[in-house]
Parts: structure tokens; C-alpha cells; sequence
């Protein structure tokens, strides 16, 4: 019986369990701490709230814990039909980046992002902000 609960243990230790990341599919559903849309990089969690004159970009780590964007660097590609425009983010309080300019709230807006963190790798990901969140079977 020692040799089954020791062979349990390691098990748990060893295998990745679902939380140490979340799948943008697994993210579409629920809505961040800001209330904005939730999406998954390699190593981030972002969260976008759009507003009709700005984009605030949140970031945290896969266990949802906010990471510093001091020295941080973004831009947003705005992409509604053939219409493109960009916003540049900079850091704004202690876990993301704000950019301001006119967004139209169309649930067809795209919104395009690159984060690179201070001596960081660049990260890009997805948005449709004006988009209403999938509800979960």
C-alpha cells in the first residue's frame, strides 16, 4: 500500500495539471477581474477592456497573478472590415499598459496586440472586444 500512495504522490507532482495554463477556448467564457475579454499566451494571461476612446491592456501570469509592465512596450492593430489603425500601449499603474483613440464598439472589430515586457520575449494575441463572451455548455 506505501508503494501505491508513494507512486500517487509523484504522480501529482509530476504531471502538469490543468491549472498551470488556460487555453483561449477555456478563457472565451469568462469575463477578467476588469471585466474586459480574457486571453492566453505562452506565458501571459491578458485581459483587453475597450472603451470607445481607449484600450487598457492587463497582464498577468497563468495563475492570474498581475505582472509589473513598468518598461514595457504594446501596440493594438485595430481591424474593422478594410479599415486598420493603431493605438501604442504604455505602461499605466502597476499591471498594464492604456493607449487611447477612437474604437467604434462593432462586435466585427479585431483587435490585435504585442506586448513585450522589459527584457522580455515579444508576446501577440487576439481580441474581439465588443463581442459578447461565450457562454459555457
Amino acid at each position: 500500500m506505501d508503494r501505491r500512495r508513494t507512486l500517487i504522490v509523484l504522480a501529482g507532482v509530476l504531471l502538469p495539471g490543468p491549472a498551470l495554463a488556460h487555453t483561449n477556448a477555456e478563457l472565451a467564457g469568462r469575463r477578467g477581474p476588469n471585466g474586459g475579454q480574457m486571453r492566453a499566451t505562452a506565458t501571459l494571461h491578458l485581459e483587453l477592456v475597450a472603451r470607445t476612446d481607449e484600450l487598457v491592456l492587463y497582464v498577468y501570469d497563468h495563475d492570474d497573478k498581475a505582472v509589473a509592465t513598468r518598461g514595457a512596450t504594446g501596440r493594438a492593430t485595430l481591424l474593422l472590415g478594410a479599415e486598420r489603425s493603431e493605438i501604442r500601449l504604455d505602461p499605466f499603474g502597476t499591471n498594464a499598459l492604456r493607449g487611447t483613440g477612437k474604437l467604434p464598439a462593432d462586435p466585427k472589430l479585431r483587435v490585435a496586440v504585442s506586448l513585450t515586457l522589459a527584457g522580455g520575449k515579444p508576446e501577440q494575441e487576439r481580441f474581439d472586444p465588443f463581442r459578447p463572451p461565450v457562454a459555457k455548455k
